[in-house]
């Protein structure tokens, strides 16, 4: 079996041992440092925007498809990165995702667990003296709570930190099913299958599946 393991939208940190994958544009910008200094000045760019991110990590847009052969990865990593897509580039990626995998390999995902915010909002959960509902709308993270001003109004047509749709156990299933999965369970933090999850695993709160290729 190949060595290959992907982690896909890995963020500014290149797990060591992993492809390390995201389409951010900051995987571009931080190899031009004064351009993003620049954008950042003319308010393009928020503080946010100005983290470091690591040299190894690869700019590739995973819905147009992962450059590698049938058959030919160990093994496939994502948090909190699918729920920035649009549904529907979503199955088109597992079934991509599906493609490159080794036989008997491993795909995990970390996902928001939508179904617990819905549970907190029921509830009247509320964080740091919000009400439910804000709490709630905050999570789902679908909208800017602001109106975009300015330039601001252009960069956030394409914001890649709105959640586009919500992670359910039926709808993770649904999509591990529809790609050809088999043995697809649902998971504990950093309990599973996968390789390295002491390592690449870090966001507790999440949903967790793993399938079997």
């Amino acid at each position: 079996m190949s060595d290959v393991r992907l982690n896909l939208g890995s963020g500014p940190v290149a797990v060591p041992g992993w492809v390390n994958i995201d389409r951010s544009p900051n995987v571009l910008l931080q190899r031009v440092p004064a351009v993003k200094r620049g954008l950042r000045r003319a308010g393009v760019l928020n503080d946010q925007h100005m983290a470091a991110w690591a040299a190894d990590v690869q700019r590739i847009d995973m819905v147009k498809g992962l450059p590698y052969p049938d058959g030919s990865v160990q093994a496939i990593y994502s948090s909190h990165t699918f729920e920035h897509l649009y549904l529907a580039d979503v199955r088109v990626l597992m079934i991509e995702c599906h493609r490159v995998l080794a036989a008997d390999a491993v795909m995990r995902v970390a996902l928001p667990d939508a179904e617990q915010w819905a549970r907190d909002l029921l509830a009247g959960v509320a964080q740091d003296g919000e009400t439910a509902g804000l709490t709630f709308n905050r999570r789902i993270g679908s909208h800017h709570f602001d109106r975009p001003r300015g330039i601001r109004k252009l960069t956030a047509l394409g914001a890649g930190s709105l959640h586009r749709w919500q992670p359910t156990r039926d709808l993770v299933r649904e999509l591990f099913d529809e790609a050809g999965f088999g043995h697809v369970v649902e998971r504990a933090y950093r309990v599973g299958d996968l390789p390295d999850l002491a390592v690449i695993e870090t966001r507790p709160e999440s949903l967790f599946f793993e399938a079997t290729r």
